[in-house]
């Protein structure tokens, strides 16, 4: 609205008359070239608007569709992340008990270092992809 000009509100609806009066029946030239660019005015706005909506409804789309495409992954990656630390936590502790004198399970040390390390690479990972939130990259372009 320019500046100026008073805002309508709902109050202006009620007291507006419900017949015109028959004096006022013709629009001066002046009048209806500013009604005419008031109208202008306002068709552009809508229509600017309604593009708007169009881009954000797509966005919207687009957030929704990754979200259905990430769930599985997601849940996917922390079971893969939870059965690989189960398999090294059982191999580390049946490395330690022994069975008499002899371990039940034996491996070099460095082999249990490397499993200890890839353990928690891949925890360290897991929720490094959730704190960013997984495929940031692909939001960022598609929305």
């Amino acid at each position: 609205m320019p500046e100026g000009e008073p805002k309508l509100t709902l109050a202006d609806l009620d007291s507006a008359p419900t017949e015109l009066d028959a004096s006022r029946a013709s629009v001066s030239k002046a009048d209806y070239e500013a009604l005419n660019g008031k109208f202008t005015i306002v068709s552009n706005e809508n229509f600017s608007l309604k593009q708007e909506i169009e881009v954000l409804t797509k966005r919207v789309r687009t957030s929704e569709i990754l979200d259905s495409l990430i769930k599985p992954y997601a849940g996917r990656a922390f079971w893969f992340m939870v059965g690989y630390c189960a398999f090294v936590g059982l191999v580390i502790i049946a490395t330690g008990v022994r069975w008499t004198s002899q371990p039940l399970f034996s491996q070099p040390e460095r082999v249990l270092e490397i499993m200890v390390g890839s353990t928690a690479v891949t925890v360290i990972g897991l929720v490094g992809m959730v704190l960013t939130g997984i495929f940031v990259g692909a939001r960022k372009s598609g929305g």
